[in-house]
Formats: structure tokens, C-alpha cells, sequence
């Protein structure tokens, strides 16, 4: 893992209360029960740990986790 995803999973793990080893980047934000809130909070939590804000929309619940790990990624790259 990348340290990246390795953060990212730490930060989506604290939220939900599950292990990082049960994710994978083919798990649905929606598979994890991720309401309204929690993905408020998940967004707040990427901003201050990574300095980029990812939206609703990029934090939708059909997206994959590896969908939005590649987003984050995208953007830490075009903030460098």
C-alpha cells in the first residue's frame, strides 16, 4: 500500500469502525453505510489530513473506494 491509501484508510476506517484490511479499492462508499453526515465528516477529515476537499459528489456512495483513493490522488498531485 501507499502511503496515501495507507492514510486514507486509516481516516475511512476511524469513521466506520472497521478494519483498514477489510477494504479494498473495489468496496462501495454506499457498502459501508457511509450516511450524509459520516461523509461530511470523511470529507473534513481528507482536508485536514491532505489539504484537498473532496466534494459530495467525488464522495458519492456508489463510488469505490479505489475510485475515490484515485481522485485524492489526482488532486495531491495537481496541488503540488
Amino acid at each position: 500500500m501507499s502511503n496515501i491509501q495507507d492514510r486514507f484508510y486509516s481516516l475511512l476506517s476511524a469513521k466506520i469502525g472497521l478494519e483498514t484490511e477489510t477494504l479494498t479499492g473495489d468496496t462501495t462508499l454506499e457498502s459501508l453505510d457511509l450516511d450524509s453526515l459520516l461523509i461530511v465528516e470523511l470529507s473534513v477529515a481528507v482536508e485536514k489530513e491532505f489539504g484537498v476537499v473532496l466534494d459530495e459528489l467525488q464522495l458519492a456512495p456508489e463510488r469505490t473506494v479505489g475510485a475515490v483513493l484515485g481522485t485524492l490522488d489526482s488532486q495531491l498531485k495537481a496541488a503540488s
